[in-house]
């Protein structure tokens, strides 16, 4: 009897947190969280990440959005409102002495192979289906 292994349906993309802030998009609208951030497979783009809260569960957690003619990718990521919490209180902690860092868990796609973006030539989105993420104590 052969044993054929599963093949993971996902890859994981590791982000480095430069910065953070809280923002509010309008006094009617819930606020969001945006975290400036280096992508390790891709070092010469940069990162801007926003949490935003969900009122809805779902499948996909967010998006990240890569564009061909500039370095900068957009990601989206909708949380419910305990996770959003957790991450705001993280922020308010204080910086800590090395950076966050985020692990996003993306669908598998043929522009990322082992965590590895090739060159990007035209524009494409990604699926996040989960994410996680280290925050250190000391």
């Amino acid at each position: 009897m052969k044993v054929i292994p599963f093949a993971s349906s996902s890859e994981e993309l590791r982000l480095t947190v430069s910065s953070a802030e809280a923002l509010s998009p309008g006094l009617s609208q819930d606020e969001e969280i945006s975290f400036s951030c280096e992508i390790s497979s891709l070092p010469n783009h940069n990162c801007n990440m926003v949490f935003r809260k969900s009122k809805a569960p779902t499948q996909i957690v967010g998006q990240m959005n890569f564009q061909a003619n500039r370095p900068l990718v957009v990601v989206e990521v909708f949380v419910n409102m305990l996770d959003f919490e957790k991450i705001m209180r993280m922020c308010y902690v204080g910086e800590p002495v090395r950076p966050i860092t985020f692990y996003l868990k993306i669908a598998k796609s043929h522009q990322i192979s082992e965590g590895e973006i090739g060159k990007i030539t035209k524009d494409f989105v990604l699926d996040i289906k989960d994410i996680s993420w280290r925050h250190p104590l000391f």
